[in-house]
């Protein structure tokens, strides 16, 4: 038995198109989640800014012809393909806009359930492969974002778990509450981590092992880190009674221990302590590796 959503999914799920590999990802990753909801997808091309007159500003009626007619054949493409992915093709609606892609797709996000977001690459020195897009969009969505990766992704099953990183932070209820309603949709697994501070070298290890308290402090650590994985797992499980729950502790930084799980997992989902908004917070560090890093798509949830 899935379980369902205990929340009615009204807003929908916003998704950006360029005929690029990673948007065509983000597009079916996107169309997926939006027919499990049951809710819209919108799928939004951005033309070029360049191509715009300046007065009166990103007027999409005034670009050019051929610059126009482009961007309504990709925009079109992008809604086939979605129509084909979706239970009930009415369902799909098609926007075309004139501006930055990254600044209408935060606009969109404030009358979105879920904005997705494509991306180049990852890696920890590749920082700039992630897309100036992608970045912007997480870090200053009004809704939670996801951003999907170009190469083959693991698709929300009963074999591919959904991992959240949560601590005591209120964020972190936000992630741990969509993580379990993407898993109980998808019957996926829920795995839920805890990162805790570790040691980084045997030496500091035995240092605070040894030190005055040292082991009764690592052993608090320990206690508390339990304690916050239990605590997620009976919230988890009381919003979804036959979602099937694994919880773990580990230890270290924790952007980089949570991106490689991402390589058995379905989707991370982890929280940031950002308002939204271009006025709002940029990323933390966490969610800020995660998403270089991870090869599984990620989630970043607000509070």
């Amino acid at each position: 038995m899935v379980d369902q959503p205990t929340n009615q999914r009204s807003k929908g799920v916003v998704v950006g198109y360029d005929e690029s590999p990673s948007s065509v990802a983000a597009l079916e990753w996107a169309a997926e989640t939006a027919r499990r909801w049951g809710t819209t997808l919108t799928v939004l091309h951005t033309a070029d800014i360049a191509a715009a007159p300046v007065e009166p500003a990103y007027d999409v009626d005034r670009l050019p012809e051929a610059v126009g007619e482009a961007g309504r054949e990709l925009l079109a493409d992008g809604v086939a393909r979605a129509e084909k992915l979706m239970t009930d093709s009415s369902r799909v609606v098609g926007v075309l806009a004139v501006g930055s892609p990254a600044a209408e797709l935060v606009h969109a996000s404030a009358d979105a359930d879920l904005v997705v977001t494509g991306s180049r690459g990852r890696g920890p020195l590749a920082a700039g492969l992630l897309g100036s897009v992608a970045f912007a969009v997480t870090a200053h969505a009004a809704c939670p974002a996801v951003v999907v990766r170009a190469e083959p992704q693991t698709h929300l099953d009963h074999d591919h778990p959904v991992v959240v990183g949560v601590d005591a932070s209120q964020p972190s209820e936000r992630a741990l509450d969509l993580a379990a309603e993407m898993a109980a949709v998808s019957g996926a697994p829920l795995h839920i981590v805890h990162v805790a501070h570790g040691f980084f070298s045997p030496d500091a290890q035995a240092y605070v092992e040894s030190a005055r308290a040292g082991t009764e402090h690592t052993n608090a650590v320990r206690a508390q880190a339990e304690d916050i994985v239990h605590r997620a797992a009976d919230r988890a499980r009381a919003a979804f009674a036959n979602l099937p729950i694994e919880t773990e502790v580990l230890y270290g930084s924790a952007g980089h221990v949570l991106s490689p799980l991402g390589e058995h997992a379905s989707l991370i989902v982890v929280g940031t302590r950002g308002h939204g908004g271009f006025a709002g917070l940029l990323l933390g560090s966490v969610s800020h590796t995660v998403i270089h890093e991870a090869p599984c798509p990620v989630m970043i949830a607000r509070a």
